[in-house]
């Protein structure tokens, strides 16, 4: 299955998606605070998009 991996890793599991989110390799969003390794973060929103799951 193809998922369009644009903003996955800028995009939080909250649903916001902003840029200052991704600095490098980390992750943190700015509206919620999750924080994690920006391709750990794209990787878990594509599996949310393969599986329907994603908002």
């Amino acid at each position: 299955e193809e998922v369009k991996a644009e903003y996955t890793s800028q995009t939080c599991k909250c649903g916001h998606r902003e840029k200052a989110n991704q600095k490098g390799l980390r992750f943190q969003c700015k509206r919620c605070g999750y924080t994690c390794h920006a391709d750990l973060n794209g990787a878990i929103n594509i599996g949310k998009a393969i599986s329907g799951l994603a908002a």
